[in-house]
């Protein structure tokens, strides 16, 4: 009874405020949110809200992220079940186009086909794109999503009851050692309706921008009218009409969203070449005191300690294993509760232990590594 009272404790720590859950997105992703919509089309949004969905998953559930409903994707992205499972718009238009096919699963509806697509395309920058990794400078070029898709299907009715990827070491290299953390329970309330996929990558830049600002200890960020309007997807070529249709857009986010944020339009300095004519200041001092919008102490210490520790020590036990038609040998071990359960708790206990001076028992590590480290 003690180690169970013990356990709702530490669950809710990472968590002090229900309304918000702090994930992270790789920053090579979120500073090139247009090169997605360059690289996959009409998918792009899609591909966005899968980043996210799958990020938020690795944040609350690292020994499980890879398994995943339709249902799951729809709950955190904000969209509807009926306009994924519909045939994608390429197959409509093209009806004689070969359809990719999976254990005789069609990947022919709108969701598994942007999903193959992750599995075949990578998201190519328009520019290189410089990283700082382990005191070194890495140039990326693109970012890899999917090595590998499964699917747990009904053989009756043909239809996907469990969706079960591997997502590419680019992927999870950035989630540990590259990241801005963004709040995510406010994302599938402001991308409902039309206009959804660009009022989520502007979300997103303003959820980067709050990390970027609060790490410097700042608070305020301008952006021309024009640029915040790109982001949102909005079609208005007269300036007071981008105006109202970004500022009805910022409004919604305050108030479906419940951001932490407030913002005025400035007039640009006409002494000043080519500038734009109107900017957005944003406040972002309503975020400082909330504390389940920064990342707690040790957050970052205890993700890179229990992912170091835990490929160390698969890669000394499982020296060059291969399995047949597996393409993320440690992806595979790692997801699998049941492999080295008592040796993962080990490390979990460890590594909770150097980030936050707490120790774990092994009922709680445990408990962690079969049901996450948050409550969902």
């Amino acid at each position: 009874m003690e180690d169970k009272e013990k356990m709702q404790v530490i669950e809710i720590e990472g968590n002090s405020k229900s309304d918000f859950f702090l994930s992270r997105i790789d920053r090579s992703v979120a500073d090139n949110l247009h090169d997605i919509r360059k690289s996959f089309g009409e998918d792009a949004g899609i591909v966005k809200d899968f980043i996210v969905f799958i990020s938020k998953n690795l944040k609350r559930d690292l020994f499980g992220y890879t398994k995943f409903t339709l249902k799951d994707f729809c709950k955190e992205s904000g969209r509807n079940r009926q306009d994924l499972a519909k045939k994608h718009p390429y197959f409509v238009m093209n009806p004689k186009a070969p359809v990719p096919e999976y254990f005789g699963h069609e990947f022919v509806s709108v969701f598994d086909y942007a999903l193959f697509n992750m599995l075949q395309k990578n998201i190519i920058f328009a520019k290189s794109y410089a990283v700082n990794t382990k005191n070194e400078i890495v140039q990326l070029k693109n970012f890899p999503i999917l090595k590998d898709i499964r699917l747990n299907i009904n053989r009756q009715s043909n239809t996907i009851k469990v969706y079960e990827i591997r997502i590419s070491d680019e992927w999870l290299d950035g989630f540990i050692s590259r990241y801005y953390t963004i709040e995510t329970n406010g994302y599938p309330k402001i991308g409902k309706g039309r206009g959804g996929d660009g009022r989520k990558s502007l979300y997103l830049i303003l959820q980067r921008t709050r990390h970027q600002l609060l790490s410097q200890k700042e608070t305020t960020a301008r952006f021309s009218v024009d640029y915040l309007s790109d982001l949102a997807e909005l079609e208005v070529e007269e300036n007071r009409f981008r105006k109202k249709s970004l500022k009805r857009i910022l409004d919604f986010f305050i108030e479906r969203g419940e951001f932490p944020l407030s913002y005025r339009f400035i007039k640009g300095n006409p002494s000043k070449l080519n500038q734009e004519e109107y900017w957005v200041e944003f406040d972002f001092s309503d975020a400082v005191n909330i504390s389940s919008l920064s990342e707690k102490k040790g957050d970052h210490l205890f993700f890179t300690t229990l992912m170091n520790e835990l490929k160390a020590m698969f890669s000394f036990k499982y020296v060059n294993i291969t399995i047949k038609d597996e393409t993320d040998v440690f992806q595979r071990w790692l997801t699998n509760v049941d492999a080295d359960l008592d040796a993962k708790a080990d490390i979990l206990i460890s590594s909770y232990y150097k980030a936050y001076n707490q120790q774990l028992t092994v009922i709680q590590a445990k408990q962690f590594i079969k049901d996450g480290f948050f409550v969902k």
